[in-house]
């Protein structure tokens, strides 16, 4: 976060184009700390802080049979002045720091969605989010969150 916005990406992927939080794959040897940091390195140009965590998420795919660990930390960056930059081989059309509310509902990504209006406005910590996705024949993929 820097100045009351938070730091995204605009993500291309197959099934669409949406505002998304920097993530990624850890690496042998790495705590999620540490890949948090490398990834929103790697995709924004932008060396982060790890500060505390803020959610934990699993999301589910029966289709390919995919299950996914997500941990998201509050981070700020080293440099305050630094301007971030989007890693365009990734599909990573825009890198930014924005206030989400701002963006209309259909342009995050679902999963993304369901974390912002747990944490962004009331700031509520410590959460889990748990999701299964649904890939339709059009390629199209829809969510149903677990309660």
């Amino acid at each position: 976060m820097q100045d009351g916005k938070l730091l995204m990406i605009r993500q291309r992927r197959s099934y669409g184009v949406h505002w998304e939080l920097p993530s990624g794959y850890y690496e042998p040897g790495e705590s999620y700390e540490q890949a948090t940091a490398r990834e929103v390195l790697e995709e924004t140009g932008i060396e982060v802080d790890i500060g505390e965590l803020v959610c934990t998420m699993v999301w589910e795919r029966e289709h390919d049979r995919r299950r996914n660990l997500l941990a998201h930390f509050l981070a700020t960056p080293v440099d305050q002045t630094q301007v971030p930059r989007a890693q365009s081989e990734e599909g990573i059309e825009e890198a930014t720091f924005i206030d989400p509310s701002e963006l209309h509902i259909a342009e995050i990504h679902p999963l993304n969605e369901a974390i912002l209006e747990r944490w962004w406005k009331p700031r509520r910590k410590g959460f889990h989010v748990h999701a299964d996705v649904s890939v339709h024949p059009d390629g199209t993929q829809s969510y149903v969150f677990r309660r």
